[in-house]
């Protein structure tokens, strides 16, 4: 009952936010101008609905969770990446300057104890990332620090804040993608396998707020979650994924696609002598816009790939996910290559437009 009143909550505080968020940013000129050949909105959007999403998720959580100083620092490293993802979308930041705060916010769910220690190894056991490990005793509080174990976390916690934000390329998709990921997490939590209320409470109380947010955002979009709800929802899921021992590997799966979606851009970008964080017009759902997709079943279609691969993530045990992510890859990749061919030939208009999807 506590899991229907906590989405519940998040639901309709979410959806009840959103309108009041939108208008301040309407009569403050919080707008995201399609001023970029890789935007394909036409006009003017209002900004700052992450702003929402976290009010729905964080006073859900004071309702229903008991503090800890895992959630505390859940929260705070959370918060911290709101405010960042705030002032950029009013002001701008510069990528660095946001890398530096996604760093420390992670940081700071690792001081409170969000950090992976193990990894299940898929052909049994556990991988031990606990080598090296050191104790440290700062204003009164004791830290463990394992560098292996600290140095991945760091690197998972930032990579999907990013990953989430490079998602953020089509009206509904990154808030839809979070909230099903959430919602698997849920349901693996509250499972027996696993068996974590409190990561279920916390992970259904996401999968509220993204939920009741995405009916103001789903094609055609009246705001935008921008900076500071794509960090939010990327760090949030990154965090219940390893909080109290939550599993990585199911994360990985349900987020799959966006994930090698990201590896590919970077490289991409890099290879072009670019900054990786530098936006382009070629993530995997822009390729999808260019075969003819329009935009509801472009995100439609990724929704069910996330669905797809959570419900898998879900049934199946560790070795049987790794088949699953290594099939989920190369899927990707033959997509990727397809959809870049079948735009190639479209541009010398070797295939008719009328060929397109």
């Amino acid at each position: 009952m506590i899991y229907l009143l906590g989405f519940g909550l998040a639901f309709a505080l979410s959806l009840l936010v959103t309108p009041l968020v939108r208008r301040y940013a309407l009569q403050h000129g919080i707008m995201d101008h399609p001023s970029e050949e890789r935007k394909i909105h036409k006009h003017a959007i209002a900004y700052l609905g992450g702003l929402a999403i976290f009010i729905g998720f964080v006073v859900t959580v004071g309702v229903f969770v008991p503090m800890s100083r895992q959630l505390v620092a859940l929260l705070l490293g959370c918060a911290i990446l709101v405010v960042v993802g705030v002032i950029d979308d009013i002001r701008g930041l510069s990528p660095w300057t946001k890398l530096i705060w996604q760093f420390v916010a992670a940081a700071v769910a690792l001081s409170g104890g969000i950090g992976i220690t193990t990894l299940t190894n898929p052909f049994g056991g556990q991988i031990d990332l606990s080598w090296g490990r050191f104790n440290v005793d700062v204003a009164g509080l004791h830290f463990h620090i394992t560098p292996i174990g600290n140095f991945i976390s760091l690197i998972w916690m930032v990579g999907l804040a990013n990953t989430i934000n490079f998602l953020d390329g089509l009206d509904g998709l990154a808030g839809g993608v979070s909230g099903i990921a959430a919602f698997i997490m849920f349901l693996l939590a509250v499972g027996p396998r696993v068996n974590q209320p409190e990561v279920a409470l916390l992970a259904i109380i996401l999968a509220g707020a993204a939920f009741g947010w995405l009916p103001y955002n789903f094609y055609p979009a009246r705001i935008f979650m921008g900076d500071s709800g794509a960090y939010f929802l990327g760090l949030a899921l990154a965090m219940l994924a390893i909080y109290s021992g939550a599993k990585v590997a199911t994360a990985v799966l349900v987020l799959g696609f966006p994930i090698v979606d990201a590896v590919w851009a970077a490289t991409r970008r890099l290879a072009k002598r670019t900054s990786p964080f530098r936006a382009d017009r070629q993530h995997f759902h822009h390729l999808l816009l260019d075969v003819g997709m329009g935009q509801r079943q472009a995100v439609l279609t990724l929704y069910a790939v996330a669905l797809a691969f959570g419900v898998v993530a879900l049934l199946v045990g560790s070795f049987a996910k790794l088949i699953a992510l290594v099939v989920m890859v190369a899927l990707m990749f033959v997509s990727i290559g397809a959809l870049v061919w079948i735009n190639w030939l479209r541009r010398r208009k070797v295939i008719p437009k009328d060929n397109l999807l």
